[in-house]
């Protein structure tokens, strides 16, 4: 490969921008960039950087010696000739324990000198003469390939440093060595060290893996677990980056983001220090690092110069969609308005008030500003009353934080101190979460109208009740408002957007719904929508098909259409029977639902009809009425008096695992933060920003939760698509899915020739067998790859195309279809890994591999213990636990295996196990229990690997056996959580013959052949100590009868868990085994300890244990100074010499 298409010239060229006087080219100029020359950087050598300190001395010792003399003197008169080597190590020290951004802002004391800081940042104004001298003096340096590890060759691309200190590393990769930025995130993971000084936690500020299209951050690597960020400017309102008719498409990166006082505003004003709360709303101990993305920084610093630039009495909207981490920019403006001053050193603002919309203050919003602020004090909280607020007004308090209920007073004070500037920020983020936002006269309205649909308690967003004021006042010269909003009407767009040439409005800045959704920060709502005709036309071209089957849910689905009864009791009993067969069981079983009703009148009838169904049918969860308070029928109803034994906030009783449904109407209309929530149904009429606003509560992401569903019952798909339009630039919504469309887009791909059936059904055989790995899935599918490279740019995006849509059907089908095809189902698992391997634009990559891929790799990778839950979840008995009316356990009959699984999957996921499917189990299991390979397999491995070819095993077997029952091959294999439990239940009856029940053992108690030990790491002893008591027990059971210690329950029979001997032992579990081996070895010997025992773990109640079983030993097993220990009256007892002789002549005979 030529020079100039290798990595190394990439680097070369950014090194070179980074080093001399680089101008903007006329296509790179955006809003800001001339704010920041790029340029302005020494280059250094591996020489100058020293690998035990982490620095780069000689610019370290340049910058303090010229910004801080006479502190240097001060220094250099105690140390002498040692002042250089004391400065440099302490500094070294001081950075490891606080962090290099701490130092950078508050310098660094040693004996007796105070040097102020690590860094100067630009001054306000010129005025201060000596101030701008030393920000001139500071000192930008890049390493090219830097070697940064003692007695290693080891190189990391591109490092940066501020005055001697380093601060950002770069990955990079060039556009025509096959690699890119995936590439780099992944050598961040796998090659670079944390436990290495330059990559430790708060070394360095962040960590960039650039490639010539796309740019990604850490702030800190964690091995597998580092969390990169985009930090890209999104492209045609969605993820990457705009072509550059001037260069690469990234080098904003190193011209803009790394331009010198970029940097320093970057380190000055933006990185932080935070540390989250935990559920209890308690700080946690842990800080990290919190970095900008792309759009943060843009808003924030364009705000900031439009405001001095222009003064008070302008207007902004930023319209930022969920996902953009709205608060945090919030909290970077806000500070950054307040110190802001003009020319003459005259504050623009003298307060900075931001207004949150609950009636209570936004605890996030506080608990942010204050996180960022560096100096105590200027965060000012004001919710009791109006006089605290005029108190906190007239005393120019920095920045004032409040609700919107204080508003109007809030406005006319301003009006009052009309000699003040003031800068508003306000935050819709949880607008109408209360239902109380309203003037006196719909106050006076509400209870007439709450029976009535549409506009029943219809909340007054901060929106609207902004832009009601400000049409009524008019700007206010003093006062500055920046509204952040991720769907803004009509009118708030004329009143705070930009005026365009066309004589439209356009937000200030945008952060759109797609860009949000395909950088993976929330999930696209209509990917699966359906509306309940839709849904319905699709069941009736089942209904005569012989190739498809249907569900007690679709059969209920048709009657309510053919009837047209539209009573709630008949919805009701279609929405749970769906939730209990589609949905509870994802997002790993712990996924919920919203009923989104058209009136609170609605909302009780829904609220007694779900209690009357669940209760009728046996379920074991809740639904919950959330609605503000209202007369009905003579009655003033509340949330307490609907909701039986609610004692907290619905909201918050909402998160408990029992409370399943939520029903409304325009309570959480948004701002509703529950990333459980899974699935809507919808039975209320929506359009424009209200259908928006209400669709998106199902958008927050969790790490399980791969897709969300909609089921409308009211609204026309075409009326949802024109709603979302505005906030989205896709056509998302697609009517009536015919089943048949599967097989042409089957058609279509076969007509591209670039597979061919022998090479499906060869991946088939891999994908179900045993001992798979991903290089002989790569062999099969490399060829197929070639065969579409060698394809034209436009034919390859239309297979893609055809690919993806063949891919996301298939996938959406056979949630309410069951194909007898076993043709079609090998080709869709085929076409999963294929999609992943084609070459793809890589803005468009991470949602859709996220959606067909990901979910499937762990099949062909080692299953690790963490992995594992379900094995020990299941524990061989997966009946549910039942309680009777009175609240107390009910003892149940003995079950067989059989009616244990047969219940599970009836209650867990709403599956009728009829007798068709029993045959096929127990077929299944039979041809498993006869498999002799596969009992020598599972015997000789660990439970983690023996699960794993378990797995292949069985969906081989099942693959074989799909024309006996093709209705639960389907499940099974297509639906994750229920193939986990399934297969769990299979593993566990499979091994149960060799393998002793934990549950029973610790049921049983102490006794000859069972003992406890509560952990193996306690907090009150050493290590080695708790090892030598399981060593010894383990001995007794050995010169005994065999048996198990259990560790992880204490002496009373109670389980502890293991958990926190796996936070304190690196590598968790895995560690732990090793630990436990290693001094069993120690104290027993190897040969006895590899030979003798065996390690499982367990789960019981969501707490770990490890089960050490211990076969009895031929001959006497000692420890160290020949102490003989064996088991007598359920304790471990240690055997004076003459008894042991005595005993060992008994025991062991010849």
């Amino acid at each position: 490969m030529s020079d100039k298409l290798s990595e190394r010239a990439f680097e070369e060229e950014i090194v070179n921008d980074l080093i001399s006087d680089t101008n903007w080219e006329e296509g790179e100029l955006e809003p800001l960039y001339e704010q920041f020359d790029p340029g302005g950087y020494r280059e250094r050598e591996n020489r100058h950087y020293d690998k035990e300190l982490a620095l780069i001395p000689e610019d370290v010792l340049a910058f303090v010696k010229a910004t801080q003399p006479d502190e240097w003197e001060k220094l250099a008169d105690f140390h002498g000739e040692g002042a250089e080597g004391k400065f440099l190590n302490t500094l070294d020290r001081q950075i490891k324990r606080k962090g290099a951004i701490y130092v950078l802002r508050n310098g660094l004391r040693l004996s007796g000198a105070r040097f102020q800081q690590f860094a100067y940042f630009e001054p306000a104004t010129d005025r201060n003469k000596k101030a701008v001298e030393n920000y001139q003096k500071n000192i930008f340096s890049v390493i090219p390939r830097l070697t940064y590890k003692s007695g290693s060759n080891l190189e990391v691309d591109l490092v940066i440093f501020l005055n001697g200190i380093p601060i950002f590393t770069a990955e990079l990769k060039g556009e025509f060595t096959g690699q890119d930025v995936i590439d780099a995130k992944d050598q961040y993971r796998t090659d670079r060290d944390p436990r290495d000084k330059l990559f430790s936690p708060g070394r360095c500020l962040a960590h960039f893996a650039v490639d010539p299209e796309e740019v990604y951050m850490a702030t800190e690597l964690d091995a597998q677990d580092t969390y990169f960020l985009p930090f890209n400017k999104g492209y045609k309102e969605g993820a990457g980056n705009p072509p550059n008719p001037s260069g690469y498409r990234t080098s904003y990166f190193w011209k803009y983001l790394l331009s010198p006082d970029s940097v320093l505003d970057v380190v000055q004003n933006f990185i932080t220090e935070f540390r989250e709360r935990d559920d209890q709303g308690n700080l946690k101990d842990s800080e990290f690092l919190v970095f900008p993305r792309y759009h943060q920084l843009q808003a924030v610093r364009r705000s900031v110069v439009d405001a001095e630039q222009n003064g008070a009495g302008q207007r902004y909207l930023i319209q930022h969609s969920a996902g953009s981490g709205k608060t945090f920019t919030i909290s970077w403006l806000g500070h950054q308005l307040a110190e802001l001053h003009s020319d003459q050193n005259e504050p623009i603002f003298d307060s900075v008030i931001v207004i949150s919309d609950r009636r209570v203050l936004d605890d996030q919003l506080q608990h942010h500003l204050k996180q960022f602020s560096q100096v105590d004090g200027v965060v000012a909280n004001v919710e009791d009353n109006s006089q605290q607020l005029k108190e906190a007004l007239e005393s120019g308090e920095k920045i004032i934080v409040t609700t919107i209920h204080k508003f109007d007073y809030i406005v006319e004070e301003m009006q009052d101190l009309s000699d003040r500037n003031f800068a508003v920020l306000i935050d819709e983020a949880h607008s109408s979460q209360t239902g109380e936002l309203k003037d006196s006269q719909t106050r006076a309205l509400s209870e007439e109208s709450a029976t009535e649909g549409g506009e029943d308690g219809e909340d007054i967003s901060v929106q609207d009740r902004l832009t009601q004021d400000m049409e009524g006042r008019g700007v206010l010269s003093n006062v500055s408002s920046f509204a952040f909003t991720a769907t803004p009407k009509e009118k708030t767009l004329e009143m705070f957007g930009e005026e365009t040439e066309d004589g439209g409005y356009e937000p200030f800045s945008l952060y759109s719904m797609r860009q949000a959704i395909e950088e993976g920060f929330i999930l696209d709502v209509l990917q699966n929508y359906t509306t309940y005709q839709d849904y319905f036309n699709l069941l009736k071209t089942i209904e005569d098909n012989p190739e498809f089957e249907e569900s007690k849910a679709k059969r209920l689905l048709k009657s309510f259409v053919d009837s047209h009864d539209l009573v709630i009791s008949k919805k009701t009993e279609i929405i749970v029977e769906h939730f209990a067969e589609e949905v509870m069981h994802r997002i790993d079983g712990k996924a919920k639902a919203m009923v989104v009703t058209g009136s609170r009148e609605q909302v009780v009838k829904y609220k007694r009809a779900f209690d009357e169904y669940l209760s009728e049918n046996g379920y074991d969860f809740e639904a919950l009425a959330a609605f503000s308070d209202f007369k009905y029928e003579g009655e003033k109803l509340t949330e307490k008096k609907v909701n039986k034994n609610l004692d907290t906030k619905i909201e918050d009783r909402f998160d408990e695992d029992n409370a399943r449904i939520i029903i409304v109407a325009n309570k959480f209309q948004t701002g509703f933060d529950q990333p459980l929530l899974h699935t809507m149904y919808v039975d209320k009429k929506l359009g424009g920003v209200r259908a928006v606003q209400t669709l998106s509560r199902l958008n927050r992401t969790h790490p399980n939760k791969e897709d969300t569903m909609v089921v409308d019952f009211r609204n026309d798909p075409d009326d949802i698509q024109a709603a979302f339009e505005d906030f989205y630039t896709k056509t998302r919504v697609k009517q009536g899915t015919n089943p048949q469309l599967v097989y042409d887009l089957e058609d279509d791909l076969r007509e591209f020739r670039l597979f061919e059936d022998s090479e499906v059904e060869e991946f088939t055989e891999l994908w179900y067998g045993d001992d798979t790995t991903q290089d002989q899935l790569s062999a099969v599918l490399d060829p197929v790859k070639e065969r579409y490279r060698s394809k034209d740019k436009e034919t390859q995006e239309e297979f893609r195309k055809k690919l993806r849509d063949f891919i996301q059907l298939y996938s959406f089908l056979i949630k309410v279809v069951n194909f007898r095809d076993e043709e079609l189902h090998k080709l869709y698992q085929f076409s999963r890994v294929l999609f992943r391997k084609l070459d793809v634009e890589r803005g468009e990559m991470p949602n859709e591999v996220k959606q067909f891929v990901d979910l499937e790799q762990y099949r062909i990778k080692e299953v690790t213990s963490e992995e594992n839950r379900s094995l020990e979840k299941s524990n061989g008995d997966l009946g549910p636990t039942h309680k009777s009316k009175d609240g107390t356990a009910r003892t149940e009959e003995k079950k067989s295996p059989l009616d244990n699984i047969v219940e599970m999957l009836n209650q867990q996921f709403g599956y009728e196990v009829d007798e068709q499917d029993k045959t096929f189990i127990k077929h299944l299991k039979k041809r498993l229990e006869e498999n002799n390979a596969l009992k020598e397999t599972v015997e000789k491995n660990s439970t983690e690997k023996a699960q794993m070819k378990f797995e292949n095993v069985t969906r081989q077997e099942m693959l074989d056996m799909i024309d006996q029952n093709t209705k639960f091959f389907n499940k099974a294999t297509n639906d994750d959580e229920f193939a986990e439990v399934f297969q769990s239940w299979l593993f566990n009856q499979f091994v149960s013959s060799s393998k002793e029940d934990t549950r029973g053992l610790i049921e049983k108690g102490r006794s000859k052949t069972v003992e406890f030990e509560e952990h193996l790491l306690p907090d009150t002893e050493s290590d080695d100590l708790a090892k030598e008591r399981v060593a010894k027990h383990v001995a007794a059971f050995a010169n005994t009868a065999g048996g198990h210690v259990i560790v992880g329950v204490d002496k009373e029979g109670v389980v502890q868990g293991l958990e926190s001997d796996f936070k304190s032992i690196t590598k968790g579990q895995e560690g732990f085994k090793k630990q436990l081996e290693n001094g069993l070895a120690e104290h027993l010997g190897e040969t006895f300890a590899t030979q003798q025992t065996e390690l499982q773990f367990s789960t019981i109640d969501e707490r770990s244990v490890c089960v050490v079983k211990v076969e009895p030993n031929d001959e006497p097993i000692a420890m160290e100074g020949d102490e003989l220990y064996v088991r007598k009256e359920g304790e471990t007892k240690q055997l004076s010499s003459r008894d042991s002789k005595e005993y060992i002549q008994k025991h062991f005979r010849g």
